[in-house]
C-alpha cells in the first residue's frame, strides 16, 4: 500500500460521518440504555403511525400498566430462580479461577467493581440486585 495512513483516516472520517448521522437521525438512541419505556414507545409510534393525542395517552396508559405487570413479573420470576441462578454464578466464578491467572482475575474484580457503580446509577438490568452471599461456599 502506497499510502496506508491516508487510507485509514478517510475511512475512520467516513465511519464517524455515518455514526453522527445515524445519531442525528436518532437522536433518543444516543443516551438511551435498556429497553425503551413507555414514553419512548408511544413517542416513536405517534410519529410513525400519526396518533391523535387521545390515542397517545390512552397508548401510554396502556403500555405503563404492562410495563408495571412485566416488572413484577420479572421479580416473581427472579425470586424462583434465585438458587439457579446463583448456583450458575458460582460455577461461572469457579471455572474463571482455573482459567484466568492472578493478575486477570485482579483485573476482572476492578472490571465488576466499576461495573457495580455504573449499575448503582442505572438499574434497568435487575440481575445485579440478586444476593447470592448464601450460596458461597
Amino acid at each position: 500500500m502506497k499510502y496506508p495512513i491516508t487510507t485509514l483516516l478517510t475511512t475512520t472520517l467516513a465511519f464517524t460521518l455515518f455514526a453522527a448521522g445515524q445519531l442525528q437521525a436518532r437522536p433518543d438512541m444516543a443516551r438511551h440504555h435498556g429497553p425503551p419505556d413507555a414514553e419512548m414507545r408511544v413517542a416513536h409510534m405517534s410519529i410513525a403511525l400519526e396518533l391523535s393525542d387521545e390515542q397517545s395517552a390512552q397508548l401510554l396508559e396502556l403500555f405503563q400498566a404492562v410495563d408495571e405487570e412485566r416488572r413484577a413479573m420479572h421479580e416473581q420470576t427472579m425470586e424462583l430462580m434465585k438458587p439457579q441462578i446463583c448456583e450458575l454464578q458460582l460455577a461461572t466464578r469457579t471455572e474463571l479461577k482455573v482459567i484466568l491467572d492472578k493478575e486477570q482475575l485482579a483485573q476482572l474484580e476492578e472490571m465488576k467493581a466499576s461495573r457495580e457503580s455504573d449499575n448503582d446509577r442505572r438499574k434497568w438490568r435487575g440481575m445485579h440486585d440478586l444476593d447470592c452471599s448464601a450460596f458461597d461456599s
